[in-house]
């Protein structure tokens, strides 16, 4: 039986991801930089992407840089299969779903805020569960539109407060990959990185690494691809490194 929680938020959007990242090939690559240097602070050895949509990050992993995961998770069935189609191994379910079994994975990632589709109680109950799945020294990491940013801002409101009016923002959102985006697509808990990382904190990891890319403001994201800094408190994109 499914779990409640479990939503398929892309029935019949399963192209969604690769039309933006086509329409956005600067941001694109800009995350794409920003996912490498996350999942390279520690060798990646055998890696688990939990939510992966069709793929397409971890297709040019692959491709450009020789990295392959082990296996991926992904609960819309159309953004599965499009990883199927990729060549890989895919299991059409949520994270809070999986049976992890110990030691079985050297990273874990989240990568474009899946884990943001989790309700807390059970982020929380899942993240102990892949704590308890890496090897020793092993890592998760995920990437995230942080609630903070200036992007985040804008689509945590006008996600909360649908009374707000679509000509009322989109000219925020102009130059980002969420210009005229369902609001019923954005990610349906936030909060703060700091709330992040200290629940992983008190799961157990003690090793952290932050990154930071797209620091421009969301009509000027799509100008120039650039490369990631050191850091969470700027990006409109960022990613925690979380070693164990």
């Amino acid at each position: 039986m499914a779990h409640p929680s479990v939503i398929d938020h892309f029935v019949d959007k399963e192209t969604l991801l690769d039309d933006s990242a086509r329409r956005n090939p600067n941001i694109n690559e800009s995350r794409l930089r920003l996912l490498h240097k996350a999942i390279t602070v520690t060798d990646p050895g055998r890696i688990l992407s939990i939510g992966l949509g069709s793929g397409i990050s971890e297709e040019a992993l692959r491709d450009r840089y020789g990295i392959t995961i082990a296996k991926g998770v992904e609960p819309s069935a159309g953004f599965a299969e499009l990883a199927r189609q990729r060549g890989f191994d895919v299991v059409t379910a949520g994270a809070q779903e999986i049976d992890y079994e110990p030691d079985s994975y050297d990273t874990i990632v989240y990568n474009g805020s899946s884990f943001g589709f989790l309700p807390d109680d059970e982020l929380e109950d899942t993240w102990r569960r892949n704590f308890e799945a890496l090897s020793d020294h092993g890592k998760l990491v995920f990437t995230d539109v942080p609630k903070e940013s200036a992007l985040g801002a804008v689509l945590f409101l006008t996600q909360k407060y649908p009374e707000i009016k679509d000509e009322d923002f989109q000219d925020i959102l102009s130059g980002s990959v969420f210009h005229h985006a369902d609001r019923n697509q954005y990610k349906p808990y936030w909060h703060l990185t700091s709330w992040y990382v200290d629940l992983l904190g008190r799961i157990g990891f003690r090793d952290f690494h932050y990154f930071q890319t797209v620091l421009a403001n969301p009509p000027y994201q799509e100008d120039d691809a650039v490369d990631p800094i050191s850091g969470y408190t700027k990006g409109n994109y960022i990613a925690v490194v979380a070693v164990k």
